[in-house]
């Protein structure tokens, strides 16, 4: 009769995330993509700016262009009266030249005519037939938006690393960048293991349930800027379970849920130690104790806890933190926020434990419920860690909560 294997030392979070961030490293891997489906990629080369933003002096206000000294001592009570001479559209070219004692039309954004050294507001203005009124001076240079006063030629714009932004598309589309060098999305692997899950749309037989991981899985792995790619659900048997890692290690990342425990049927650690390394097996935290990371071929490795709470748990604190740094995003500190506890708890692992919790009225209520209720994540908007050493958390005492979103 085969017999269950207990972990060896387990590792505590620390020295798991220090070990995976080690081991991985950011993909260089470039390619060209039109703009409108750049939002949130990694530019990959640098941006210099070839022309003048804007290209020409326009006007910043719809008015009137003008002489500026043609509308000094003007007043509601006194105004000056300049000749209306033509029209100036935003995208048209008004191709006269303002004298002494005239004026333009101009609306926001087209070019300022020439002749004209300001533009007055047309709330400051009134018009009678070809005559137009000002009822308050401006000053030289007033309203207009000089050639160059946003990018000029030469400038550094954008450099190579930054995510694209919304803001930093408009940049690129104002420099008349169609297509811009990125970093490719890093292709991610995802592997649900063993004979109790089931694909969706199946009738379920007894024993069995749905494949919950591999969707909360491609659902972080997306979010992080990878590319997640599903596979068929691995069966408990030595030879698949091989092939399944060999498939697996032609990704930059390769994940797996379940199979990582110390059952009797739980292969995927003997495999995965036979055909590379294992770096870890067992983290010192509740839940997600049987996470485990190594190497096939050179590509790293997640076995993932089988509960679902345990697997997207561990997915956000120890495989986001991987796919950040393979795919160039910047591991920016979690947002926290201070409540106090609505009840007692009290903490009997012996491990480091995430409890999920939400907040109502600046209340922390814990939802957690068991290691394979999905739920125990679905309603909850954070978690707190609970150290080793930490047995009690009273009524009413702060807590720091780390949000999910």
């Amino acid at each position: 009769m085969s017999k269950m294997k207990p972990f060896n030392t387990l590792v505590s979070r620390q020295e798991a995330l220090d070990i995976i961030l080690k081991k991985v490293n950011q993909i260089k891997r470039k390619e060209k993509i039109c703009i409108e489906n750049a939002r949130g990629r990694i530019l990959a080369e640098n941006i210099t700016a070839e022309f003048n933003v804007p290209p020409f002096d326009r006007s910043a206000m719809d008015g009137y262009a003008v002489k500026a000294e043609d509308t000094f001592g003007a007043s509601t009570f006194v105004s000056k009266k300049l000749k209306l001479i033509g029209f100036q559209h935003a995208g048209e070219n008004w191709t006269g030249k303002i004298e002494k004692g005239e004026c333009v039309q101009v609306a926001t954004g087209s070019p300022v005519p020439d002749g004209s050294d300001s533009v007055v507001m047309v709330e400051y203005t009134k018009m009678e037939g070809q005559t137009v009124e000002i009822l308050k001076p401006v000053y030289p240079k007033a309203n207009i938006s000089p050639e160059g006063e946003d990018l000029k030629k030469g400038d550094s714009v954008l450099s190579s690393g930054e995510i694209l932004s919304p803001a930093k598309i408009g940049v690129l589309a104002a420099l008349n960048i169609q297509q811009v060098s990125v970093l490719e999305k890093p292709k991610v692997g995802i592997y649900s293991t063993g004979s109790e899950i089931k694909p969706l749309g199946e009738a379920l037989n007894p024993g069995q349930i749905y494949d919950v991981n591999s969707y909360t899985l491609a659902s972080v792995i997306s979010s992080m800027g990878c590319t997640p790619i599903r596979h068929n659900i691995v069966g408990d048997e030595r030879e698949i379970i091989k092939a399944a890692l060999e498939q697996a290690s032609k990704y930059d990342l390769g994940v797996f849920s379940g199979g990582s425990s110390v059952g009797v049927r739980d292969l995927f650690a003997d495999v995965i130690a036979s055909m590379g390394k294992i770096y870890f097996h067992g983290v010192q935290v509740k839940p997600g104790k049987p996470t485990l990371f190594g190497e096939v071929n050179g590509s790293p490795i997640f076995g993932m806890p089988g509960y679902p709470t345990s697997c997207l748990s561990n997915s956000y604190i120890f495989l986001a933190p991987a796919l950040k740094k393979i795919a160039g995003l910047p591991r920016l500190p979690p947002k926290q926020v201070n409540a106090k506890m609505s009840q007692r708890f009290v903490s009997s692992s012996g491990r480091e434990q995430f409890l999920t919790v939400k907040i109502e009225k600046g209340m922390v209520i814990p939802v957690f419920k068991k290691s394979g209720d999905i739920t125990s994540m679905a309603n909850a908007d954070g978690y707190i860690i609970l150290p080793v050493n930490l047995d009690v958390i009273e009524e009413g005492e702060e807590v720091t909560v780390t949000l999910l979103n």
